[in-house]
C-alpha cells in the first residue's frame, strides 16, 4: 500500500513538474491566445493613442506589453509612463519597460535608456549604461542615439573625450535630418571642436536647424545676433529668435528674453512680461531666473551692470 502511495505521489509530482515546464515554455503563446485578436487590439490601442485617449490606450498597451515580442507596445507604454500620459509620471516603470523593449531590439527604447542614464532621470547617472544603450541604438541607425553617443564623446562622459568621433556621429545623424545634430555641427564649427573653425559653416548648420524650428538652434541664432558673430549686432533680431525658442519652453531663452524686456533692449520695456518669462524659466530650475524673480518681487533694483544676458552657445 505504501509503495502504491509512493508511486502515485511520484507520478503526481512528475506530472506537476512537467506541466510547470510546459507552462513556462509555452507561457507566451498561451498568454497571447488568451488576448484573442491581437492585431485588432493593437489597432484599437493605436487609435486611442492618436486620439489622446491615453487612459484607455494605456490599458490596452499594458495587455499587449505582456507579449514577449511586443517591443513596440512595451516602448509606447514606457513612454506613456515617462511622459505622464494617462496618469502620473512613473520613471521607474518607464525604465523597466524601456529595458524590456530595448532587449527586444527596439531602437527608440535603446535611445531613451541612453538619455535616462546620461541625465540620471529617475535613476542614478550611469555613463557606462548610457554608452551601452546608445551604441545599440546608433548601430541600428537611430539618429537621436547617434547624437546622444556623440555628446558622450564630446563631453568625455564614460569614454575618452574625442571631438572627432563626436563630429562624425553628429554628421551621420544630420544626414538623417536630425535637427539636434545639425545644431551641434554648427556648435563644433564655431569652436573648432573635431573640425576646422568656420563661422560660415557654423551658421550654415545652425540656420538649417533653426529653419526646422529646433529650439536650441533658434537660441544659438539669437546669440549670433546679440553678440554680433557672423552678423551685425541686432538686438531686435536676436529677440525674435529668443521669442521662438522661449515659446518652445527653452529656459535659457526665457531668461534672456526676460532680461531684454526688463531692460528694454531690442524690445519695449515691460516688467510684467519680464516677470512672466522669469517665472517660466524658474519653474524649470533656471537659477538666474529665480534670482532675478526674487529681485523683482522684492522690488530690488536691477541695473545694466547686472548680468544682462547669459548668451552662451548650446549643444545637445
Amino acid at each position: 500500500m505504501k509503495k502504491k502511495q509512493t508511486l502515485v505521489l511520484s507520478i503526481g509530482t512528475s506530472l506537476f513538474l512537467l506541466l510547470g515546464i510546459v507552462g513556462l515554455k509555452f507561457h507566451n503563446r498561451i498568454y497571447t491566445w488568451t488576448l484573442g485578436d491581437v492585431q485588432s487590439l493593437y489597432a484599437q490601442a493605436e487609435s486611442l493613442y492618436q486620439q489622446k485617449e491615453y487612459e484607455e490606450a494605456k490599458k490596452l498597451y499594458a495587455k499587449l506589453a505582456g507579449i514577449d515580442s511586443a517591443s513596440r507596445c512595451q516602448y509606447v507604454l514606457g513612454d506613456m509612463y515617462f511622459q505622464g500620459q494617462g496618469g502620473e509620471k512613473d520613471y521607474d516603470k518607464a525604465r523597466r519597460l524601456f529595458i524590456q523593449a530595448a532587449e527586444g531590439g527596439n531602437a527608440d527604447a535603446q535611445n531613451n535608456l541612453g538619455y535616462i542614464y546620461t541625465l540620471g532621470i529617475g535613476t542614478d547617472t550611469d555613463f557606462n549604461e548610457a554608452k551601452k544603450w546608445l551604441r545599440m541604438g546608433a548601430a541600428q541607425g537611430h539618429p537621436q542615439a547617434m547624437v546622444g553617443l556623440g555628446s558622450l564623446y564630446r563631453n568625455g562622459w564614460g569614454v575618452l573625450k574625442d571631438y572627432k568621433e563626436a563630429f562624425k556621429l553628429y554628421r551621420r545623424a544630420a544626414a538623417h535630418g536630425n535637427t539636434d545634430a545639425m545644431n551641434n555641427l554648427g556648435y563644433m564649427h564655431t569652436f573648432g571642436y573635431g573640425t576646422y573653425t568656420s563661422i560660415r559653416d557654423a551658421l550654415y548648420y545652425i540656420q538649417k536647424s533653426a529653419a526646422l524650428n529646433n529650439p536650441v538652434a533658434l537660441y544659438n541664432m539669437a546669440t549670433f545676433y546679440i553678440e554680433g558673430h557672423g552678423f551685425e549686432k541686432d538686438l531686435a533680431k536676436g529677440a525674435e529668435y529668443l521669442t521662438k525658442a522661449a515659446q518652445q519652453g527653452l529656459p535659457t531663452a526665457q531668461f534672456n528674453l526676460g532680461r531684454m524686456y526688463q531692460l528694454g533692449k531690442g524690445v519695449p520695456q515691460d516688467n510684467q512680461e519680464a516677470k512672466r518669462l522669469f517665472q517660466q524659466a524658474s519653474a524649470q530650475g533656471h537659477q538666474l531666473a529665480t534670482d532675478f524673480l526674487v529681485k523683482m518681487e522684492g522690488k530690488d533694483s536691477t541695473s545694466v551692470n547686472d548680468t544682462i544676458f547669459e548668451m552662451k552657445m548650446i549643444a545637445r
